[in-house]
Parts: C-alpha cells; structure tokens; sequence
C-alpha cells in the first residue's frame, strides 16, 4: 500500500505519466493515463519490442550501455531486430503504433522513467523472461539507479544498522521439499523455494514428513488444485503429526493436529524494516495495543519454550527472558537521539520509527570505493577489484567503483550465470567476482535436472496459448486491494466491502456463450501442456481427462459482463470462499462453535453488530437458481488452478490456466 501510494502521488502530484499494460481493468489500470490490455503473459514481448524501438531509433543512453551493461549496442541491435512492434503487435493484440509512442516517450522522459512490475508479468510460465524483458528497457535508456528511474533500496528486509539477534542454525540435511532440484533458480540468491509443489510430491512419495509446522499459512485457500491440499493434509501417512501456527481458526488449522494461537497484529511486538522507498534506512516499531486473547502468544514465545523443552542444546539460542528483551537487542543499535538522550528500543518506543540522516541512496554502483576497502586488493585485466578472492568493485575511468553484484560487475543483460547455473555447472569463479557469497552452487541432489536458460531476455508462448481455440479463455487471478489474499476476510468491514467473487467476462466474450449478467457457468479447468512437455517430473496421471486433456476442476459461479478485461480472458478474485477462518469470513451469522474458541469465553465473545448485519449472508443453500447477486461468501478460485510452476525459478503461474465455460440454466 505505501508503494502503490507514492506512485498515485506521483502521478497526481508530480506530474508523472503512468501507463499500464494489465489483461484486467484493475485499480492500478484505473489510475493511470493510459491503460492497454494485452492478450496474457505477452508482456515481455511488448517490453522487447519496445527495447527495439529504442535502439533501432538510437534513442538510448550510449554511456550507460557502454560504462555500465556488458553488452554493446551492436550486439543489442543484432539480438532486438526480429521483436519488432508489429511481431509484438501480433502476439500480445497491443497496436504497434501505441507500442512504437510509448517507447519514445518513456526514452524522451530517462533518467525519470521506470519500469515497475510484479507477479502480473512474473506469475507466468514465461515470467522469468518477462521481467528479464522489462528490467532491461531501463538499462537501455540509462534510468537504472537515478532520480526518478529504476530505484532499489540496497537493504532487504533490515537495513544495516538493525541486526536480528544470533540466529539458531539452519537444518543441514537437504530435502526435495525446500530444494527441488527442477527449479534452477528458485533456492540461488535465496531461499525462495516452490511451496505449491510441497503436497504433490508427498502425494509422490517423494518425501515423507513425520513433522509439519504451519506458521501464517492457509494453503487450501492460496495454494492451487485445492482438493489435492485437502487430500494430503488429512492422510497420516503423508504428514504424521502437523503443528498449526496462526492468529485465527482457518482451512489449515482445520485440518492440523494441534493449533497454536499466534497473537493478531494489536497483541505483539515487531520491528519492520522493509525496503526503503525513500532509499535511505529506517525501522519502525510496533507495541501491543491490547493483552493477548485466550491462550494466544507471539511466535517468539512459542520457540524459546519449545526449545527449552526440546533441551540437547537447543535452549542455549533462546536466552532472553522475555519478548521485550528479545526486542531490546533487536533494536540496540539504533541511535541516540541528541535531543532526548534516548537510543535502541527506549527511542523507538518514544517516536515509533527512525530513519538515516543521508542522502538518498541513489547509483549504488558509482559508489567509489574507499582506501580501506581498496587496501590489499588485486585488479585484474578486466578491471575487477577483489579482495581475498572476493570481488568488491570495477575500475571504471580509472575509478574503483563497487559496480553491480554480478560476476562482471556490470549490470548483466546477457547472464553466464543463469545459463550454467541451468546447466549445473560450476559457477564458483563468477559467484566469487560478483561478492554475493551466500549464493551457492547447485548441490550434486540437482544432477542431472539440467534445464536451458537463455542468457538473453527472450520470449516464447506456452504451448497451450498458442491458436488458443475459441471456447477456451485464459483464467487470471487477481486480488482487491481491500484484502490481503485469505487472511483478511474475517474482518467485517472489510468482508462488507468485498466478500463475492463472480467470474469477469467481457461483453463480447459473454455474447459468444450466449450469456448475460448474471447467469451461472461451469468453469473446466485443464492442466498445462507446456509443462507436461518441459516438466514431466510432475507426472500428472492422476487427474481425469475430457477430450484429450487433463482436467484440475470444475466450479459453478455467476459470471458479471464488463469492458474491463480482455475478450480471451476470465478472471476472479481470491480471498473468498471460506468454509473455516470466522463466520464472518463464510457470510453467516452464526457465532463460530465452541471448538474454535479454547481459552475464551464463548457467552462474552459475541458481536450483535455480525450477528444482526450479515446482510450479505446467502441463504440459497446452494442452488443457483435461488442465488442473489453480492450475496454469500463467494468461491475459492485456487481450486481451478493447476500446479504450475515456470521451471526457471518455480513462480506460480497464476495467470495461465486454460479453462472451458458453459452455461447453466
């Protein structure tokens, strides 16, 4: 939400220009001066093409191109010349003259211009090239790092003054589950793992799991193929004992052997220090408002006790005799206020965050690097400064400059790394020149899982998308921006807000099925053909077939007619269809049951407010027919959506299911 505020008060009170590509009308596409709706996951294709426009009409930054990429322009002409706008054109439904405008003006506005871009692009089998295809265009017109441009805060999660106490050792024995070894890129950089694949390789038998501990998680409700999540969490043998942690009873909870209530955010202690939008550090901090309900505690109560318990030395990582302590050391070296004298959490507590007084952190890669950090260094032919055999910088000008954290220390439009990585090949020499040394090899478990990763941004189209027959749509996923995926919709303003997910169709989709507003359709899911060719590994035998192809799901939903979506496109919401997870979040107004309120007082824990105001409660029982609009506690669309991870680096495709409809009478 900070986020997409500054970029409103940029363009309503900076004057910016925002331009949306986005299949759906969403509130983004809403907000901005132009908003195009391409056919789905082409936006690397637009990007490309645009990259083309740029170059073929040299409207790029010559210097940046040549002081800080490792390609040359030359080369940049040869490998953009075939993604024309009229390819682009072609393949995304986006007019090549449009395309042709908006890449001159956003060369013609550099530095100020940027690219931003998330799960819309990335959540597609081809997502690891169409956010390689994005980031590339502020390369090309030099905006990377400056003012206005395409901005980083070069601190994820903390920033470096505020270190987390010492933390326990991680486990050193490698499992399938936190490390498939498919997914070349998923665990590199970090551990990013691929979650939606975890219940499909129990079911595999692939790795048993005698322990699950669940923290903030509801997978049936955000995980896809829904009734496979069901499946493994209720089979013992599968998962033998699961520990549920969570502030509410869910759909996880429901089906765990024992849950432990994790305070709400009103009840705990935390320190956020996420990445700076104001490229400069800070932490803020957040103090319980009111005493825990029930049995709930924080998660750093839970651990320390069940260490202690678990003793052979497990304790010794949980000293601290409290949470406020915990925090204390947390937040020690946060500094003084010379004004009040206070420092650490005693100054948070009394202004509530705190932020670096500098300068913004712009062009961190033409940072020169100082005497003490050039001291004992070696600079080989290419003008890589290392220290220890660790590369530190690049000499530029016959400046030592830190660079990019690449192996060449250039920001890389062509990446050796990803190629051999995919390979499995050893990438010790370029891991060690680009100073990132928490990256690793891939272990030997990944042998012989090989996959091709271009080290160019390219784009291809997943089989099933390409000559995309006429009763087949495209189903998207998105999220309204009052709720955080499944975890908000108990909340009763909120829920009053948006509660019902109706499937969007457009207009002249809708005329093809003979629909109007309203009516209810069958909604057949299919799982993808481009995996079953590249990622045979997820051997999907055992779902059922309908002519020729493999079938997830079907759902019944009405469907509402709007111009806001793309013609070979359906999309709904998620957030909605809870069975679990308050009476709020199902749309009824019965109180919850007994069973879901240990270590409450079920007499005293009512709200007549709920209970008298459930406007939206359905009482159709199911039957369509008697179905009325905004009623009820709408459908979980994950359940339609098949396990599809992009093989690069496991990001769920949540945007490519193919999907039959009819309608239902």
């Amino acid at each position: 939400m900070p986020f997409a505020s500054r970029v409103q008060r940029g363009r309503f009170e900076n004057g910016a220009k925002l331009v949306t590509f986005d299949v759906r009308m969403s509130n983004t596409a809403g907000g901005s001066d132009e908003w195009h709706s391409p056919f789905p996951g082409t936006d690397g294709a637009i990007a490309l093409a645009m990259c083309n426009v740029i170059i073929s009409r040299n409207l790029h930054d010559e210097q940046f191109i040549k002081r800080w990429t490792n390609v040359t322009v030359d080369e940049l002409r040869e490998h953009l010349k075939s993604y024309t706008p009229d390819w682009a054109e072609r393949v995304s439904g986006v007019a090549a003259d449009n395309i042709v405008r908006i890449a001159t003006e956003f060369a013609a506005a550099a530095p100020a211009a940027t690219t931003i871009c998330n799960r819309g692009s990335s959540a597609h089998l081809n997502g690891f090239y169409n956010d390689r295809a994005i980031g590339m265009l502020n390369a090309l017109v030099g905006s990377v790092g400056k003012k206005g441009g395409w901005c980083w805060s070069p601190w994820g999660g903390l920033d470096p003054v505020v270190k987390t106490p010492p933390m326990p050792p991680g486990a050193k024995t490698q499992s399938v589950l936190e490390d498939p070894p498919e997914y070349p890129l998923a665990n590199v950089w970090r551990r990013m793992r691929v979650g939606e694949i975890v219940y499909l390789y129990l079911l595999q038998d692939r790795a048993k799991l005698q322990a699950y501990m669940t923290y903030n998680l509801d997978s049936p409700m955000t995980w896809p193929e829904e009734s496979m999540t069901q499946q493994i969490l209720s089979d013992e043998e599968k998962i033998q004992f699961h520990v549920c942690i969570n502030s509410f009873y869910n759909e996880t909870a429901h089906f765990a052997d024992i849950v432990l209530p994790w305070t709400t955010f009103m009840e705990r202690w935390d320190l956020d220090a996420r990445a700076s939008y104001n490229l400069r550090p800070y932490v803020g901090l957040r103090t319980p408002m009111v005493e825990p309900l029930g049995e709930s505690r924080d998660v750093r109560e839970f651990f320390p006790e069940l260490a202690r318990r678990i003793g052979d030395g497990m304790e010794q990582w949980y000293p601290e005799k409290d949470v406020k302590e915990y925090m204390e050391k947390w937040a020690s070296a946060v500094p003084e206020n010379p004004e009040t004298g206070k420092q650490g959490l005693e100054r948070l507590m009394d202004e509530g965050v705190w932020e670096q007084d500098r300068e913004p952190f712009y062009e961190p890669y033409n940072q020169v690097l100082s005497d003490s950090e050039m001291q004992d260094s070696v600079i080989d032919d290419q003008g890589l400064i290392s220290k220890d055999g660790i590369g530190i910088g690049i000499m530029v000008d016959d400046s030592p400059l830190r660079g990019f954290k690449t192996p060449s220390r250039k920001f890389e439009i062509r990446s050796a790394f990803v190629s051999k990585i995919g390979r499995n090949e050893d990438c010790s020499e370029l891991i060690a020149a680009s100073g990132m040394v928490k990256t690793k090899n891939r272990p030997d478990s990944h042998l012989p899982h090989n996959i091709n990763i271009e080290d160019m941004p390219i784009w291809f189209q997943p089989r099933e998308l390409q000559n995309l027959p006429d009763d087949e749509l495209v189903m998207t996923s998105f999220k309204w921006n009052v709720h955080n995926h499944g975890r908000t919709m108990n909340l009763k303003w909120l829920a009053e807000i948006v509660h019902s997910n109706p499937a969007w169709l457009n207009p002249q989709t809708a005329a093809r099925f003979d629909l109007k507003d309203g009516d209810w359709i069958e909604i057949t899911s299919f799982y993808s053909r481009e995996l079953e060719k590249v990622s045979p590994h997820l051997n999907r035998t055992d779902l059922p077939e309908s002519s020729g192809r493999r079938v997830v799901s079907n759902m019944r939903v009405p469907v509402v007619l709007m111009e806001g979506i793309h013609p070979r496109v359906i999309a709904m919401s998620n957030s909605c269809g809870h069975t679990q997870y308050t009476s709020v979040a199902q749309a009824r107004k019965e109180p919850p049951d007994d069973s879901q309120l240990a270590g409450c007082d079920s007499e005293t824990y009512q709200d007549a407010d709920w209970q008298r105001n459930m406007w939206w409660q359905d009482d159709s029982g199911g039957d369509h027919t008697k179905w009325q609009r905004n009623r009820g506690n709408g459908w979980n669309q994950n359940k339609l959506m098949p396990i599809a991870p992009d093989p690069v680096t496991g990001q769920q495709a949540f945007h490519d299911t193919v999907v039959r409809i009819r309608k239902i009478d």
